[in-house]
């Protein structure tokens, strides 16, 4: 059966179904918060179609026209799994999405969800580099292997976000919590093909050969924020040392990734990191045991050129402690936590013990204490 809508049509307290419903352009059909429609097949828009209602698509969405989606729920419920149920919302936003019925949801432009998400049964995918985007008071519920987003996953606000993506087989969340600035956060899964590996630094003995997410800062700042990514097991890291588990991060997927730690939040199923990701690319990584503290001891700060204007220090680890003293003896800096990208927490310069002051061109000597193992000492030399 076939139903066309000719004219403007409201929708009470009853249902409408059958297998194809087409609504032609000038007409707008309501649907009350009681109404249904419901079809088997495809449903087109052409014309306005307010939702505050439910809806029920088990074929292809194709919204040519005007979606206005109230508070009225809509659901893709695949009545033929054998190929992808189509979803062309033509960039307009979902209020209540459901996903159910199995099978591949393509997506073949970006979808906006303002209220809330339900992962039932079946794979979000994309084309034409679509996307799904969550406003801020969105919420997402369900995600399983059988029921995730295969596609870049952008979320807005702050707080805590789940990005409940998979690569189509495999549910494989990433969560970012302490965001702090109102932003707007994308992850793309990426599995690494046969042959293909990633690079490392010193600070990491082993590194996951299967795959790596790609973090988007659309707007905003992941400043004190962390990632949190999922241990699956398959990553070829030796489960024996999961202790020691971190998130690698790198600027470009090309570069030697580096650990960013591991935060007090990981578990046997999960790695959250012990700093804040940057736009870039995250994934599984083994900590190397004894690691060498390298540092990078000559700094001129000018800042023209922003060229040496810190003291660089790599593979540190939480709770070591860097002092600074002047050829005298003199205690000039001492920092916990001595983080490369943190201009409140490195050495630039300046004094940091008996106030804050430019300290003089000459030599210093650095000690730092280490949370393991010995501690490391050394020159440095500061040039104004």
């Amino acid at each position: 059966m076939k139903i066309t809508i000719t004219f403007t049509l409201l929708l009470g307290a009853f249902s409408v179904l059958g297998q194809n419903f087409y609504n032609k352009s000038g007409t707008t059909v309501s649907i009350s918060s009681t109404g249904v429609i419901s079809v088997k097949d495809s449903l087109v828009n052409e014309g306005t179609l307010i939702n505050n209602g439910n809806m029920v698509v088990g074929g292809t969405w194709l919204n040519l026209g005007t979606y206005d989606a109230g508070e009225g729920q809509i659901t893709f419920n695949s009545t033929d799994t054998s190929k992808p149920q189509i979803i062309n919302h033509n960039n307009q936003s979902f209020s209540k999405l459901v996903i159910s019925g199995g099978g591949l949801k393509q997506i073949l432009a970006d979808v906006t969800v303002s209220e809330s998400l339900t992962l039932t049964d079946g794979i979000i995918t994309a084309q034409n580099g679509s996307k799904i985007h969550f406003a801020p008071t969105a919420v997402v519920t369900g995600g399983s292997d059988l029921s995730h987003i295969n596609a870049p996953v952008y979320q807005e606000g702050t707080g805590t976000k789940l990005f409940p993506v998979g690569n189509g087989t495999t549910y494989l969340p990433v969560e970012i919590n302490g965001i702090t600035t109102a932003s707007e956060i994308g992850i793309t899964l990426t599995e690494l093909q046969q042959g293909q590996t990633l690079n490392t630094n010193s600070s990491l003995e082993d590194i996951s050969d299967k795959r790596y997410w790609a973090v988007d800062v659309a707007s905003g700042s992941l400043e004190g924020a962390r990632i949190v990514l999922p241990v699956e097991g398959d990553e070829g890291l030796d489960a024996g040392s999961a202790n020691r588990f971190v998130v690698a991060y790198s600027d470009d997927v090309a570069d030697d990734f580096k650990s960013i730690g591991r935060g007090t939040g990981s578990t046997n199923a999960t790695t959250e990191s012990e700093q804040s990701p940057s736009a870039g690319f995250v994934t599984l990584g083994i900590l190397a045991e004894n690691q060498s503290i390298v540092v990078f001891n000559a700094i001129s700060p000018n800042p023209d050129d922003e060229i040496n204007n810190y003291i660089h220090i790599d593979n540190l680890v939480e709770s070591d402690v860097v002092s600074i003293y002047n050829r005298w003896g003199d205690l000039v800096f001492e920092m916990k936590n001595y983080d490369n990208d943190d201009v409140a927490k490195r050495f630039n310069g300046k004094s940091n013990v008996g106030g804050s002051k430019d300290l003089p061109t000459g030599n210093y000597f650095y000690v730092i204490r280490r949370k393991a193992g010995e501690a490391v000492s050394g020159y440095l030399s500061l040039r104004r």
